[in-house]
């Protein structure tokens, strides 16, 4: 844990704290690089936030960091909070001091600077009272992303802020779609002990890619929206495949291969990488096959010398106060 120095105390009595919590998200899913993207149901991160009496934004403590974070203002937390106060034309009237318990592991391919800012987010603008609609959250959590991954993609913070599944339509202006999610679905997450930086991910990418490539991937990315519309599972996994990141990508994550190949093999439905890796995730048409893929992502990545941590999950809602509303 670290802790920065006390702000001065007023003389007025103190404001409360506000916490909010932000989903992990699994961005990419397959076919859809850089816009598309879903809220896991279990694990994110937490923020608190009360309102203070000078301007700005001030990230006070960290915990579950192991101390790699920075506590200034170029954390991803106080980036958006900062470009949203920016935004309503507030920065220099208001304050808020933040408090950050990071539930994800960083540089998982979870969203983990995304949480962090999301969550940033809604704490803050329920500390401070603001009226703040999604378009405006995702938009100030994307300046956030812009600082910790080179990039201002939307495709975690979309489904972080909207829950659910989201494909991004377009970035400017910003067009976000929800979409349906099969009620059987199951996501099974599996972030193996090894850290793959976004900015390593980005640099493998292909500079070109061919045209056939480009027509496979948009009309998997076509049947996969169309799977979700009818809850067609079968398709669905016919859709979450990938010619063109995942096998640039798929060296940087030892065991990757093998654990793609034994879930398919067990019955996935599918099984890629969670955005820029190295978490991996594999789909499910029953909690039974999911606990059993878990089982064999762990077995795989343990003989590859990186043994992790995977769970069965579920398409989840997005981020959202946790605290009594203030009065």
């Amino acid at each position: 844990m670290k802790e920065a120095p006390s702000p001065e105390q007023s003389s007025s009595t103190p404001r409360p704290w506000i916490s909010a919590y932000a989903p992990a998200t699994v961005g990419n899913l397959g076919p859809g690089f850089d816009c598309l993207g879903l809220a896991v149901h279990g694990p994110g991160d937490t923020v608190r936030a009360r309102r203070r009496d000078q301007p700005g934004v001030l990230l006070s403590k960290i915990t579950g960091d192991g101390g790699r974070l920075p506590l200034d203002a170029s954390n991803t937390a106080c980036v958006a909070v900062t470009a949203l106060l920016e935004r309503l034309g507030l920065a220099d009237e208001l304050g808020v001091e933040l408090e950050l318990d990071k539930g994800l592991p960083l540089g998982s391919g979870l969203g983990s600077s995304g949480a962090s800012a999301c969550a940033a987010l809604l704490a803050s603008a329920a500390a401070l009272e603001l009226q703040v609609g999604d378009e405006a959250l995702i938009e100030a959590a994307r300046r956030g992303e812009a600082v910790a991954c080179g990039s201002p993609h939307p495709d975690n913070v979309a489904p972080a802020i909207l829950g659910g599944i989201v494909l991004i339509t377009s970035t400017d202006p910003l067009r976000l779609i929800s979409l349906p999610v099969p009620e059987r679905l199951r996501v099974v997450i599996y972030t193996p002990g090894c850290e793959v930086k976004t900015a390593d991910a980005r640099a493998v990418l292909p500079r070109t890619v061919g045209l056939d490539a480009v027509v496979r991937q948009a009309a998997r990315l076509a049947l996969l929206v169309h799977a979700l519309h009818v809850g067609d599972l079968a398709l669905l996994g016919e859709a979450v495949v990938d010619d063109i990141v995942e096998p640039a990508r798929a060296h940087l994550i030892p065991g990757f291969l093998d654990a793609k190949i034994n879930a398919l093999e067990a019955g996935a439905l599918a099984c890629s990488i969670s955005g820029a890796g190295p978490t991996c995730f594999a789909l499910a048409d029953s909690d039974e096959r999911a606990t059993a893929l878990l089982d064999i992502l762990d077995e795989t990545f343990t003989l590859a010398g990186v043994a992790g941590k995977g769970a069965v999950e579920r398409v989840g809602p997005g981020a959202r106060v946790t605290s009594p509303a203030l009065h």
